[in-house]
């Protein structure tokens, strides 16, 4: 890795004696032929990406109009299940759980995409997708001309925290005697931090005294991957996934105050991680009578012990602390098989069966510092917690087209789950819970999609909330509830799309959820709290995504995307019974962005602004609300061949965005009195992010 950026680093000095040159052209031999689209597909192929100069897949869709991938899963991350991700490669998900799209899409480049369809997810005979896919397809043969490496360099250089010079990733894909091999070095490394004052107030809002507050955040997450595949002479297929991991993760907030009973008091709250990490997995798949059956299988361990301290020192009165140290393992194991067939009649059909077996074993201790500088344990409750989880899910899935213009997909399934905890309140609970999803996909017309969905989905519990868990900083905690069963979400969405041809592309969505057993913080005991189910709630939303493409309106090689969502999520409140909105739910989200393509050049720039809010998060003593003052601006220049890299240079907070937090804390439940509220608002300055990528 210090090779590499050490390279980069020389790239970033040639881009200053680089002048602009003539914009690139398609040289060598003439690409494939293209296949006509099918199923009303909106295909792409590399002659529309050419003025972007793409270096990977990445680059290429997401300059696809109107498309935004979707990263993630459906209500959590263990096991495999319907596919959540928006994006396809060569007609397939991806099936590697420590990969998401985006990096798998960074990691193929640009000269091996034949091209990129937009299809609609319910006319794809993969369970769990509607609305608009990519399906990216590769150039038949990729990566027999020999590995080719792929490098993404991204530091970052914030004022008054610590450079980020170690952000990147560096791959290299080819074939090795007829297997695809893949080799990558990913660090997702971060210097972040704020500063600023806290003000805290008594009860009636009167200000006792003002902290002076610096935090910094560094994290380093290097990890290793190998990836093979291969299809055999029979057409059989088969992919196996190797990663390790290593986490570093160093945190600190240092506070001073004058206070009129202490005199100065300084604080400082420190955590730090040591995690690490490995998954082994693979899939094979096979002709067996009229389909195929795929086979997948997953192994994943994670070790991940941090310390969390708290130390005040005051000048009358001495030096008081805590410290909650936890060492938690955590371990899953997926089994999953696929059947898939399609009938003479043009009926696609698929049978999916997968069990897993998941653990987390917690070691937690709390403890208070002594006046000889040792900490001494204090018993909380939460020492030991040891969770296990056997679950074991079927589904049926049917599609076809009902008309020409019309496709439909159902999937129909059951999951069944043995849940045990031997924490507070730990037992052996088990569940049955039916689930399902219908969508339909619409062409109206040639520019004109609707898509529509009705969905029952199982969600997953966070194991953690079985274990009690105290925060030193804010001398609150959470007990373990062994009671806490998976919550359940019934919704539905409309969907409608508008290719708008050489102006861009638009959507529009609205859905409604009614979900049952939401997590949220509950009371356990008249004195304590932790997580726990809600009545059912209702969830609504509103969203939309747009590409204005400008050349019609003279402004040749510039475009204006936008992602706009507006939610509002009604639960009951478990202590007062009144309708309010869910804790630290999202509710609304602005991201804008404008990009000129300068023709005739290699350059572009751009802007972008982006906006989110979210709800307070309500505990049963204190309400805490976490958000931005003012958006986050940024702008960027950017330059497409520096000795074959491309190279964006981002100003970044040009608004001067802040980092605030509100607490209110009550005497007893927050229906009561309030004993004391803090607020602070801390800000981190405009700062640099350079962007150098490139395949050699």
């Amino acid at each position: 890795m210090p090779a590499v950026f050490q390279g980069s680093s020389l790239v970033l000095l040639a881009l200053l004696s680089v002048a602009p040159a003539a914009a690139q052209e398609v040289t060598g031999d003439a690409p494939p032929a293209v296949p006509t689209p099918t199923n009303g597909a909106e295909r792409y192929t590399p002659a529309d990406f050419t003025r972007f100069a793409p270096r990977t897949a990445l680059d290429m869709v997401e300059k696809v109009p109107g498309f935004l991938i979707v990263t993630g899963t459906n209500g959590g991350e263990r096991g495999l299940g319907a596919a959540t991700e928006n994006v396809l490669i060569d007609g397939e998900r991806i099936a590697n759980k420590s990969t998401d799209a985006r990096t798998a899409l960074a990691r193929i480049a640009a000269a091996e995409v034949a091209y990129i369809d937009i299809v609609d997810g319910a006319g794809l005979n993969v369970p769990g997708l509607t609305g608009q896919v990519a399906n990216v397809v590769l150039v038949a043969g990729a990566g027999s001309d020999g590995f080719r490496t792929t490098i993404r360099w991204q530091p970052e250089w914030r004022p008054r925290l610590d450079k980020n010079w170690l952000n990147g990733e560096i791959s290299t894909t080819g074939k090795l005697g007829g297997t695809n091999l893949t080799l990558s070095l990913k660090n997702e490394a971060s210097r972040q931090g704020h500063w600023g004052p806290e003000r805290v107030l008594d009860g009636n809002g009167v200000l006792l005294f003002t902290r002076d507050e610096f935090g910094a955040y560094n994290g380093d997450r290097p990890r290793l991957a190998l990836a093979l595949a291969r299809t055999t002479t029979n057409g059989n297929k088969w992919n196996f996934n190797l990663g390790g991991q290593l986490q570093r993760i160093d945190e600190r907030v240092d506070g001073v105050s004058a206070q009129p009973a202490n005199g100065t008091v300084r604080e400082a709250f420190k955590f730090t991680e040591d995690e690490h990490n490995f998954d082994i997995g693979g899939d094979y798949e096979l002709g067996l009578g009229k389909g195929r059956l795929k086979l997948i299988t997953l192994y994943r361990f994670e070790h991940s012990p941090f310390v969390d301290s708290f130390i005040v020192d005051r000048e009358i009165g001495g030096r008081t602390g805590e410290r909650f140290k936890q060492t938690a393992d955590e371990g899953e194991s997926i089994l999953r098989g696929e059947y898939s067939w399609r009938t003479s009649g043009g009926t696609d059909w698929q049978v999916a069966l997968e069990g897993a077996y998941n653990t987390l074993d917690v070691d937690a201790e709390f403890a208070v510092l002594q006046a000889d500088g040792s900490f001494r344990p204090v018993v909380f409750g939460g020492e030991r917690t040891k969770v296990e989880e056997k679950r074991a899910e079927a589904s049926l899935t049917w599609g076809r087209s009902l008309a020409p213009n019309l496709t439909a997909q159902v999937n129909l399934g059951a999951e069944y789950s043995e849940l045990t905890s031997s924490g507070p309140g730990g037992l052996t609970r088990r569940f049955v819970r039916p689930k399902g999803k219908v969508a339909l996909a619409w062409k109206v017309s040639p520019g004109t999609t609707v898509n529509w969905f009705l969905q029952r989905r199982v969600d997953q519990l966070d194991f953690f909330d079985f274990a009690s868990s105290v925060d030193v900083a804010n001398g609150q905690g959470n007990g373990g509830n062994g009671l806490l069963v998976p919550p359940v979400v019934n919704r539905s969405e409309l969907e409608f799309v508008q290719d708008m041809g050489a102006w861009g592309n638009a959507s529009v969505a609205f859905a409604y959820a009614y979900a049952q057993d939401l997590v949220d913080q509950v009371p356990l005991s008249p004195t304590t709290e932790g997580r726990g189910n809600l009545p059912p709630a209702h969830l609504y939303r509103i969203s939309s995504k747009a590409t204005l493409l400008l050349d019609r309106l003279g402004w040749k090689g510039a475009r204006i995307n936008s992602d706009v969502t507006w939610r509002r999520n009604r639960v009951r409140d478990p202590l007062t019974d009144a309708w309010r909105d869910q804790s630290e739910g999202q509710k609304y989200l602005v991201d804008l962005s404008l990009r000129h393509d300068v023709p005739g050049t290699n350059l572009a720039w751009g802007a972008g602004y982006f906006d989110e809010r979210n709800s307070p998060n309500l505990r049963l003593g204190a309400i805490e609300r976490e958000y931005t003052d003012g958006p986050f601006v940024t702008a960027f220049v950017e330059h497409k061949d520096v000795a074959g890299f491309t190279v964006k240079l981002s100003y970044r907070n040009l608004a001067g965005q802040r980092d605030a937090f509100d607490r209110t804390v009550f005497v007893d439940r927050r229906d009561g009195p309030v004993a004391f509220s803090e607020r602070r608002l801390r800000k981190y300055g405009q700062f640099f992010q350079l962007t150098v990528t490139g395949t050699l």
